[in-house]
């Protein structure tokens, strides 16, 4: 924005140079940062431009040699009329291009006056009149809040800053995901193992461990269902089966397949699904058989069809009788190696029983839902609180459900969404609408199951409408993980065919997982790293930072220290990577001083708090200051000073916090480069008093980057 008034001042001047030497004053002047180190200046190919119109009506004209005359006469003029302003130092005709150099004095103090002057507003953009919803944060109740989730929320939050330093109307939300399959799963891991249990502290962690352990009963509960299965399909084909014990066990199966068949509806279908898996030698999915009781029934019945043939084998004689004898005390070893474990065999039931009660809304089960929903509540406000993340409004999945149901009956009766219930689901066939099929862009996207419960897009789509109607938002931004991205591109374009124009604006910010060195991690299986686990280290590792740094310190500044270091560490290190990328989280390069990191920006502000400290005096900015002969760190640090407020905007323009982490860091490099060969409290007069105000807009610039990724800017460190 600084250099942005003296391109404005360099684009009048022309004009009025061009007016003087009676040349055309085209509709704009391109601009161009000069590519010399330790210089303030820009170039524009204006002659170029303007030989290159001459020859349209002069065939014969030599667009090279007339631009270089072009610009010499701009600059002759320039250099007589410009002197004596106090922004110009000199102007120069290169091959066609006019570079005009800015007075290196004048330029600076005017960097280090904005910035004085406007402190923490410093590179904050005009207003742009444009409402923006930034949606993040959005983890899941009765799961455990982990570092998964925390790169969104640090992400979501960085975001959020730089749009309404921009000059974005910014509105903070979260979508918790407070229903669906991991609700009932946890709260049937409750019930089933945690009766009445409620720990006294971290309930919200304690409930995604519930969670863990119902995840890995079912998942072995499964397992023991194959395996019968198994066992039944596959025991007439076992190693060492004699013809003998294979005919009888397939006429008693056969004989209980045929029964099941005659028993009514549901019988034909599973005893076909079974009939074709003995007869291909494969097992079938468990979800094909539909009377999973029967199936018990079965196996129980296998105890006895077994225990008869261990008596007909023993009185058999002959050659054939020992093989008989010991093929069937095989299949019995291994039949009671499996065994009986019913309770593993009907969790399955169970899940489907709490799903019916949900659906249901038993008032029990809704009571037992709110009270375990708000002990994941509370963790995420304390979590948030911690980060300082704020938040103007919280959706919840279950407020927007039946509302979804509605809007997939209006997308019914629109001809946008195809109901194939009962045997399918509501679709929208996107690329058909489009006119495009054959192709597979958008594909098509299923926004209410056939039985008619919803789906994640069936409440994303009312979500959407709420964010348009209720909020009036002209943007919205969506921070959802990377996986997600075909998704919200299905669901962007169908709120465009069902006519809200702000679908243009809406945006999927994506990002990909955090993992550590040893692989990625699952709540499903329980290895997640938790943000509790994560922060409380992130803090021990702090605390010895701030204690060898300043041992002499109080201990409650210590530990005041320590917090903000700790938020360094896990907001850079989520915010420096590109959001595209995996982050593989590495402690020693997180907690680096010397590297791109956020202890390292937050040192250069502290190192530089301590500077003006030991000043002992008020940050001068009279005539005495002087900026004639700059070094080179000097040139460097006010040129990443004065870009401050153009990264703001193009972060915002890109939604990147990218490259406001960049910049920062870049910024505390600059910094560090010149406290290292720029002498400031040891420096005669006038000199002293110019570096010190450029230590002081340096602080106060790299305080604002710092606050746009949510890092604290200590004092001391």
């Amino acid at each position: 924005m600084i250099l942005a008034a003296y391109r404005e001042w360099a684009s009048e001047q022309i004009r009025r140079a061009l007016q003087a030497l009676g040349l055309p004053d085209p509709p704009s002047i391109e601009w161009r940062d000069l590519p010399f180190a330790y210089t303030w200046g820009m170039g524009t190919p204006l002659p170029m431009q303007l030989a290159a119109m001459e020859k349209k009506a002069r065939p014969d004209l030599e667009v090279p040699a007339r631009a270089q005359e072009i610009a010499r006469r701009l600059a002759d003029h320039l250099q007589t009329a410009l002197q004596g302003d106090p922004r110009f130092q000199r102007v120069e005709a290169v091959r066609g291009y006019l570079n005009l150099y800015f007075n290196p004095a004048h330029v600076a103090r005017t960097i280090l006056e904005t910035v004085l002057r406007e402190g923490p507003a410093y590179g904050r953009g005009a207003p742009k009149g444009e409402r923006v919803m930034v949606e993040f944060s959005q983890p899941n109740t009765h799961k455990a809040f982990h570092i998964g989730h925390l790169r969104n929320a640090i992400l979501g939050d960085a975001l959020a800053r730089i749009l309404d330093f921009a000059g974005f109307e910014v509105i903070r939300a979260t979508y918790p995901g407070d229903i669906g399959a991991h609700v009932i799963k946890c709260l049937w891991g409750y019930l089933r193992f945690h009766r009445g249990e409620e720990p006294a502290e971290r309930r919200g962690a304690w409930l995604g461990q519930v969670y863990a352990e119902a995840e890995a009963r079912l998942e072995e509960a499964d397992a023991y269902r194959q395996e019968v299965v198994r066992f039944l399909l596959t025991a007439f084909r076992a190693e060492g089966i004699t013809p003998w014990v294979r005919d009888a066990l397939l006429a008693r199966l056969a004989e209980a397949l045929a029964a099941h068949a005659a028993s009514g509806p549901v019988g034909p279908k599973d005893a076909a699904v079974l009939i074709r898996a003995m007869a291909l030698g494969e097992i079938p999915d468990l979800d094909a058989i539909v009377d999973k009781d029967w199936l018990w029934s079965l196996w129980k019945a296998m105890e006895q069809w077994l225990a008869e043939l261990r008596e007909k084998a023993q009185a058999r004689r002959g050659k054939g009788g020992e093989a008989d004898r010991r093929a069937v005390a095989a299949l019995w070893a291994r039949y009671q190696a499996i065994g009986h474990r019913p309770e593993e065999w009907n969790y399955e039931k169970e899940i489907k029983a709490l799903f019916a009660r949900w659906e249901a809304r038993d008032p029990e089960l809704l009571g037992l839902w709110r009270r375990t929903r708000e002990w994941s509540l509370e963790e995420f406000r304390r979590i948030y609180q911690e980060l300082d993340i704020t938040f103007d409004v919280w959706f919840f999945e279950s407020e927007v459900e039946e509302e979804g149901k509605h809007i997939v009956e209006e997308l019914i009766a629109k001809g946008i969404a195809t109901d194939l219930r009962p045997h399918g689901p509501v679709v929208v066939e996107i690329d058909r609408l489009l006119g495009q099929e054959g192709k597979e862009e958008y594909r098509t996207l299923a926004i209410l199951r056939s039985d008619g419960t919803t789906l994640y897009s069936t409440k994303d789509l009312a979500l959407a409408k709420r964010k348009f109607e209720q909020f009036r938002i002209d943007r919205s931004i969506y921070v959802v993980d990377v996986r997600q991205s075909l998704y919200f591109k299905q669901i962007f374009k169908i709120l465009e065919l069902w006519g809200f124009p702000q679908a243009s604006k809406c945006y999927h910010l994506a990002y990909e997982m955090v993992t550590l060195p040893g692989g990625k991690m699952s709540s499903r299986a329980g290895n997640v790293v938790l943000y509790e686990d994560f922060a409380a280290e992130a803090r021990e590792r702090a605390r010895r930072i701030v204690e060898e740094k300043n041992p002499d310190l109080p201990p409650e500044q210590k530990e005041r220290i320590a917090e903000a270091v700790a938020k360094g560490v896990m907001k850079y290190s989520m915010l420096s990577v590109d959001n595209n990328k995996v982050i593989v989280f590495d402690w020693d390069a997180a907690l680096n001083l010397e590297g791109q990191t956020g202890p390292y920006l937050q040192y250069a502000h502290a190192r530089a708090c301590r500077i003006l400290e030991k000043a002992e005096a008020a940050v001068p900015l009279d005539g005495a200051a002087r900026f004639e002969a700059l070094e080179p760190q000097e040139v460097a640090l006010l040129e990443a000073i004065a870009t401050f407020p153009d990264l703001v905007q193009a972060a915002a323009e890109r939604y990147k916090p990218l490259l406001i982490a960049n910049y920062a860091f870049e910024l505390a490099r600059a910094f560090n480069e010149f406290y290292r060969d720029c002498p400031v409290l040891t420096a005669p007069s006038p000199i002293r008093e110019g570096r010190l105000a450029l230590v002081a807009a340096a602080r106060q610039t790299l305080a604002n980057a710092l606050y746009l990724l949510g890092i604290p800017a200590p004092e001391v460190l």
